[in-house]
């Protein structure tokens, strides 16, 4: 009477061993993409949500309010000119691998045509400042995150405040 043998060769241990490094090394790109995306996602809401706070407070107390990206003179706070109402905060969000800037070569925002240009990555009127009137109207413009291969913007509407963020992936925005 002949035993059968049970168990595997060396050659289909190595098979599979083979095959689930593949995918493995396929994944680990795919992984580090999604991480970094949703650092800059994470970072966008919490910009987003500084932003509808401002507004908020401006409707509420029925008072000028501003973000201000690089921050109010300290002299005009201990004038009485500018009251602080919070902050100041880090500007990357506390994400890893996140920055504010424009990653080279993207495209820019429908309707526009053509790349955005990465020389400032705040974009509100003539100035890096956000203001919102007591009426609820703002300054309208754009704030640009970055990561590796990951562009997103947070864009105010004028009139409405609207307030959006906006994810680049690849040539295609999409609102997050």
């Amino acid at each position: 009477m002949k035993k059968s043998e049970s168990g595997r060769s060396l050659v289909e241990i190595l098979l599979v061993v083979a095959i689930l490094g593949s995918g493995v090394v396929t994944a680990v790109p795919a992984l580090r993409a999604y991480g970094v995306e949703s650092h800059i996602v994470g970072a966008g809401k919490i910009f987003k949500e500084e932003f509808w706070k401002a507004r908020s407070t401006a409707v509420r107390l029925g008072v000028q309010t501003a973000i201000r990206f690089g921050g109010v003179r300290a002299a005009d706070i201990r004038a009485g000119i500018d009251r602080r109402v919070a902050g100041p905060f880090p500007l990357f969000g506390h994400a890893p691998g996140v920055r504010i800037g424009i990653n080279p070569n993207g495209p820019a925002i429908p309707p526009a045509t053509g790349t955005l240009e990465d020389e400032d990555p705040i974009r509100f009127g003539t100035s890096d400042m956000l203001s919102f009137s007591p009426l609820g109207t703002c300054t309208p413009g754009t704030f640009y995150i970055a990561g590796e291969g990951v562009q997103a913007a947070v864009r105010v509407t004028a009139g409405t405040s609207r307030v959006r963020m906006l994810l680049n992936r690849g040539k295609r925005w999409v609102e997050r």
